[in-house]
């Protein structure tokens, strides 16, 4: 049976993802915020939890280490974030918020729930519920190989 690509989850999802991040780009460039998706969910764990570390914050977005440190670089020179080395651990930087970060927080949020709403149109709560276990399996399946 030949590979049909249309029909492949891994490829729809990755269509998908693409298409999400265009939508929000564009939702964020109307409301004139200068910070784009990848920055947003660095921030948000900032705003959970203050001052985690570059490894931390790989950790909990999945993205390598030095593509956190890139954005990071962005945001501190965007005047979002503060990088401080960690006392403990010399190898080890932690990052913290600073408030020219907080006065876009609930904007960059609309921009997100502006986003989801558009996606999530005639999506019941029960199929929404449904779609995030699927995703949650197939991400434990991936983090189990990878690991």
């Amino acid at each position: 049976m030949e590979f049909n690509l249309e029909e492949s989850v891994n490829h729809r999802i990755a269509t998908l993802a693409g298409l999400l991040k265009r939508q929000v780009y564009r939702i964020i460039a109307e409301n004139k915020l200068d910070i784009t998706p990848e920055q947003w969910v660095i921030m948000y764990y900032l705003w959970q939890q203050n001052g985690l570390s570059i490894g931390e914050l790989a950790n909990r977005t999945y993205k390598d280490f030095a593509n956190v440190t890139r954005i990071v670089d962005k945001l501190e020179k965007l005047g979002y974030v503060n990088k401080v080395r960690n006392t403990g651990d010399s190898r080890s930087t932690n990052v913290f918020i600073l408030p020219k970060a907080d006065e876009i927080k609930q904007q960059i949020q609309n921009c997100q729930r502006e986003s989801t709403d558009i996606a999530l149109k005639g999506i019941s709560e029960n199929e929404q519920k449904h779609i995030l276990e699927i995703i949650e399996k197939m991400e434990r399946n991936i983090l189990d190989k990878i690991k």
